[in-house]
């Protein structure tokens, strides 16, 4: 039996779920972020935002509350009309009560050890902007796989050029592996409501642009990709393009370093050369082509 144990000198974690229809897998994923908070030994809350489900997914999560009386008192659930994922998670660090916020999407899970990497990233790194540790995932087939990330990857620390990796391969820092301060994300300003998909991409290049991104290649959360209502089976193979049209404002924007700016050029330069059909990106999937003899890994570019 896990109970909570508060350490006063860690900075209060608020872990943000943003919820939609997930009502057979909501519980596993509030299960597993208490238990990992728990293991790293501080203060911490579960903000679960509700986004207008209509499956009985709040029902779920209140069960959840009731089951062990410490459960009510992290559990904090918020339901608001639909508004998609990016205000879904605007609204949930906004009413967190921590200084340190960590995502999680409610058809994902943690690993036991994933919060306290997290918090030693941030303890060795406090000036940082944004945290993540690796992903592996369960495919639609059930199929459990783990994914060679862009460039840079193989170190622990700061990424050199993160725009770079995220263009050049699986998603390095993903919407249930990333962690960041309350104050970078009121800088930054979240997530860019009205951005249907892609919105949580943009959010953490957002915070790239504030500081450093640190990196785990410790794998801490799992996707399940066959999960219910998840946003890449809703948007099918249609270009999307608003990475990239992101990437071209930062460049028309306000000075940034040349550093920075060589990278986000490179990475405009991926991002087109995919939306045009000369190269193929692999933000999600792991291609058939690579999967035998090496299955469970993945290229970041791979050419047509």
């Amino acid at each position: 039996m896990i109970n909570p144990v508060v350490n006063r000198q860690m900075p209060v974690v608020s872990v943000v779920i943003p919820l939609y229809q997930k009502k057979r897998h909501i519980a596993a994923a509030i299960s597993v972020a208490y238990r990992s908070c728990c293991l790293a030994d501080v203060a911490f809350e579960l903000v679960v935002v509700d986004d207008g489900s209509t499956d009985g997914s709040s029902d779920v999560v209140r069960d959840w509350a009731t089951e062990k009386p410490d459960h009510a008192s992290v559990l904090h659930l918020i339901r608001q009309e639909n508004q998609g994922a990016a205000a879904a998670r605007n609204v949930g660090w906004k009413a967190a009560r921590g200084e340190v916020i960590l995502f999680l999407d409610a058809d994902d899970t943690w690993e036991d050890h994933h919060v306290s990497e997290m918090l030693v990233l941030m303890s060795e790194f406090p000036e940082a902007a944004l945290y993540a540790d690796a992903w592996g995932e369960i495919s639609p087939d059930r199929a459990a796989r783990l994914h060679s990330f862009g460039i840079g990857s193989d170190r622990r620390g700061p990424l050199a050029c993160f725009f770079e990796t995220m263009s050049s391969g699986p998603m390095i820092v993903s919407s249930s592996t990333a962690g960041t301060w309350k104050r970078c994300l009121i800088e930054s300003q979240g997530f860019p409501e009205g951005v249907r998909f892609g919105e949580d991409k943009i959010g953490w290049g957002r915070l790239a642009l504030l500081g450093d991104v640190v990196w785990s290649p410790r794998i801490g959360a799992i996707w399940d990709k066959s999960a219910d209502n998840r946003s890449e089976k809703l948007s099918g193979s249609a270009p999307r393009t608003d990475w990239r049209d992101f990437l071209i404002e930062v460049l028309d924007g306000p000075a940034i370093s040349k550093a920075t700016r060589r990278n986000i050029l490179t990475a405009v330069a991926v991002e087109n050369a995919c939306l045009s059909g000369e190269i193929t990106v692999f933000c999600h999937d792991t291609p058939a082509l690579f999967s035998e003899p090496n299955r469970g890994q993945t290229l970041g570019i791979g050419v047509l």
